[in-house]
């Protein structure tokens, strides 16, 4: 499925190169300062939009014509459908959408018992008109094209009510990429899947954050995403309880896929150091107030699937000293963690807030915190800022979107954080156009 908002299609193409480019990532810490002290408004407008779309029969390679299509408008406590049919040339359309805030819209089809949604799509004043293409019954088993970008473990102390038997709670962040324009799909025994991901054996209470479709079989110790995994990068996430026996973490396992790096984030102090010889010395980061040493695999390595990789820690009470102290971090890595967790709200804070005290855990986690305004803010701005604040936004609403659709974000986070950023973006468009016309 892919999405394309027709008044800013080129500026969202060369967004997506940007947010790609690790060049880019430092501006974004500024977005991020920008966005969150901004003022918010419950602007609306009585304008009308449309939602429209082609629907391609990928195994024909041909537009699906006289084929159904739902949309589904929710606000508030109120849900409505509207139904058409697509043309000869497989083209749909919605009219006279109302472009509010406070609306929500999804589009959704059926093929061959195949569920087809996109949700939660915003109208504004800034993108009136949204094209949704869906590309269905195809599917690519290749699993060639399928690759882990970077695979990233936290490790943390148990839940407070788990005995103390020489448990830790193991973090598993997965960014995995599908490089066919295809949705890819595997078998798990006799099931059709998205794919799977081998677990060490013993793992206890097995828990999913991104995407909370994830399940566990016991029977083969594999994460199994159910759903085709689609075209371009997904962020998987999951949480389990391990245990270290013989003064080891043993978390090695057989890969399924071929994969660049792994890193392990490691609290200062526990006093883990992984015992393959593939990882660099440790450097230190401090994150969310607490101090990680950092483990990442030697640059240049690729780990084939179907091999076995050493991912064990050893407890070495001495690998907490092992960075230098005025070892700086890796920006790149940091933005992964930090400003995953400050914008995207879903599997990275989940994870990052585990590791936290019990006293601020249950505060932290919370995704409807808000960062107090400055109500005087826009005030305070030159025509030009304001303009360089207005690309911000669309910035950030495009990069929201894009971790949407590689589910890196929770619905709920993302609802709450688009919703949030088009009223502020609608608000300044009205100023803008009050400062023009003045």
């Amino acid at each position: 499925m892919h999405i394309n908002l027709s008044s800013y299609s080129n500026l969202k193409g060369n967004l997506r190169v940007r947010y790609l480019t690790a060049a880019c990532i430092s501006s974004l810490l500024g977005v991020v300062l920008i966005l969150f002290w901004l003022p918010p408004s419950l602007a609306q407008t009585t304008e009308l939009g449309n939602i429209q779309g082609t629907v391609i029969d990928r195994k024909l390679e041909k537009p699906l014509a006289a084929h159904p299509i739902t949309l589904t408008l929710h606000k508030a406590e109120t849900v409505e459908t509207q139904e058409t049919l697509t043309d000869e040339n497989g083209n749909y359309h919605f009219g006279d959408l109302r472009l509010d805030p406070t609306v929500h819209y999804t589009v959704s089809t059926v093929y061959e018992g195949t569920d087809y949604t996109e949700p939660d799509i915003v109208l504004s004043t800034w993108a009136p008109n949204v094209t949704l293409d869906f590309n269905i019954g195809a599917f690519t088993d290749d699993k060639t094209q399928v690759r882990v970008k970077t695979h990233t473990f936290i490790i943390g102390p148990p839940p407070a009510d788990h005995a103390p038997d020489g448990a830790v709670t193991v973090i598993e962040a997965v960014a995995v990429e599908n490089q066919s324009d295809l949705a890819f799909q595997t078998k798990h025994g006799t099931q059709t899947i998205g794919l799977h991901l081998k677990l060490p054996k013993r793992t206890e209470g097995f828990q999913p954050h991104s995407p909370t479709a994830l399940l566990m079989d016991p029977m083969t110790d594999n994460v199994i995403l159910p759903t085709p995994l689609p075209p371009g990068e997904s962020q998987l996430g999951y949480t389990y309880i391990f245990h270290v026996e013989k003064s080891k973490l043993n978390l090695s396992r057989r890969l399924d896929f071929d994969t660049a790096e792994f890193y392990f984030f490691v609290p200062e102090g526990i006093g883990f150091a992984p015992n393959a010889k593939f990882f660099s010395a440790p450097r230190r980061e401090q994150i969310h107030g607490n101090v990680y040493l950092v483990y990442q695999s030697v640059a240049g390595k690729t780990f084939n699937a179907g091999t076995t990789v050493d991912l064990t820690l050893n407890v070495n009470m001495n690998a907490a000293r092992g960075a230098p102290p005025g070892q700086t971090s890796n920006l790149g890595q940091l933005v992964l963690i930090a400003v995953a967790a400050a914008l995207a709200g879903g599997f990275f804070v989940a994870a990052l807030f585990k590791l936290r005290a019990p006293s601020s855990g249950a505060a932290a986690t919370s995704d409807d915190s808000v960062t107090p305004p400055d109500a005087g803010w826009l005030r305070k701005l030159s025509p030009d800022d304001i303009e360089h604040v207005r690309i911000a936004r669309l910035e950030f609403i495009t990069y929201l979107d894009d971790t949407y659709e590689k589910q890196g974000i929770s619905t709920r986070v993302y609802n709450r954080l688009r919703r949030e950023q088009t009223e502020r973006l609608t608000t300044l468009l009205e100023q803008q156009k009050r400062g023009n016309d003045a």
